[in-house]
This record gives C-alpha cells, sequence and structure tokens, in this order.
C-alpha cells in the first residue's frame, strides 16, 4: 500500500471517529500525511478548547490507551499539545488500515 492510500484511508477513518463530515472540496490528491497532521491539528486544538470530552470520547474509539492519552495530555507543551495528539491519533489509525490490508 503505498503513502498516498494509507494517508486517504486513515483520513476516512479519522472522519468517522470524529463524526466529521469529508469536505468535498478537498482533493483526494491533496490528503497525505503533511496535510493530514495539519487537518487533525486543527480539528484536536479545536476540540481540546471546546468540547474536551468529545475529544476523549474519540480517543477511546480510536483505541489510544488511556495511559498514553495522559501522557500527551501531562507531557506536552500547550502549544504542542494538539499536534503530539494529532500524530498519535495517525499513526494509530495507519496501524489499524495496514492491519485491516494485511488480512484482506
Amino acid at each position: 500500500m503505498n503513502e498516498v492510500t494509507l494517508a486517504r484511508e486513515s483520513y476516512h477513518l479519522i472522519l468517522r471517529d470524529f463524526g466529521l463530515e469529508e469536505d468535498t472540496e478537498i482533493g483526494e490528491a491533496k490528503i497525505a500525511f503533511d496535510w493530514l497532521e495539519d487537518y487533525l491539528t486543527t480539528q484536536v486544538n479545536y476540540l481540546l478548547d471546546n468540547d474536551f470530552n468529545r475529544l476523549l470520547n474519540a480517543l477511546y474509539r480510536i483505541d489510544i490507551s488511556e495511559s498514553k492519552t495522559k501522557e500527551l495530555l501531562q507531557l506536552s507543551q500547550s502549544g504542542e499539545m494538539a499536534r503530539n495528539i494529532a500524530k498519535a491519533i495517525i499513526e494509530r489509525e495507519s496501524q489499524k488500515v495496514i492491519t485491516r490490508q494485511q488480512f484482506r
């Protein structure tokens, strides 16, 4: 599986787990890991500021462990917290995509 396909499938899992609508203005070619990290950082930052419980629920659904979540929240600098959480989400969702691909 190439990187663009992996990023695209991870993006779709993230949309589902966060309950977000797909943005039709985003072309499939734009979905790569750098773009995905920026996009998700914005979403996580919004949730950190406005709906922390929704963020925690999403992290639970994504299957990021409670200890990993605590680590990210406690050890990240305030300006880096959203990006670090976004990276952890992308890493976990990518693992799911790869595992599912292996067992198809």
